[in-house]
């Protein structure tokens, strides 16, 4: 059972205007190097990875990958609202593919690589936030926020249980 609530933050998306800078905003966020659909990506292989053993580690990044999921919706659904299309590339036109993922096999450096793009997509999220002035785009990544912000707990506290 899930230690927290998702999606009871998240406000109703309403009508929103085009506006093509918060638009590259968020798409980065949903498809970025770092964003969200990259993160489904890697931490599915490791999910499917881990699963094998049984792993309790294999189920806390599977239930990261439907959190992230969720994220990559909402995020797709605002960037449509504001006009754009929730393509899998950035807005420097890199593509995500099978290169995006990391095929690391260590379960520390596993924790070790998640814990590094939770905290760079915090650093995105914050980012983000402080450069849109739309009250509903600001809540719904504030929401997405706090339950990143809650997965950083969750996995640094696993990796400190590896003697790190």
């Amino acid at each position: 059972m899930k230690e927290y609530e998702l999606s009871a933050s998240y406000p109703k998306f309403s009508r929103l205007k085009p506006n093509s800078y918060y638009q590259g905003l968020l798409q980065n966020l949903y498809s970025g190097v770092d964003g969200e659909i990259c993160a489904v990506l890697q931490y599915a292989y490791f999910s499917f990875n881990l699963s094998t053993f049984g792993n309790e580690h294999a189920k806390l990044f599977s239930e990261l990958v439907e959190d992230e999921l969720l994220h990559a919706k909402k995020l797709a659904e605002l960037i449509i609202m504001l006009g754009g299309d929730p393509i899998f590339a950035s807005t420097q036109g890199k593509w995500l593919s099978g290169r995006s993922v990391d095929y690391i096999k260590s379960v520390k450096q596993m924790f070790m690589l998640a814990i590094e793009l939770k905290e760079k997509l915090i650093i995105d999220y914050k980012s983000a936030i402080i450069k849109i002035d739309e009250m509903t785009i600001k809540r719904a990544l504030e929401g997405i926020l706090h339950e990143e912000e809650s997965h950083l707990i969750r996995l640094k506290n696993v990796y400190r249980s590896f003697g790190a």
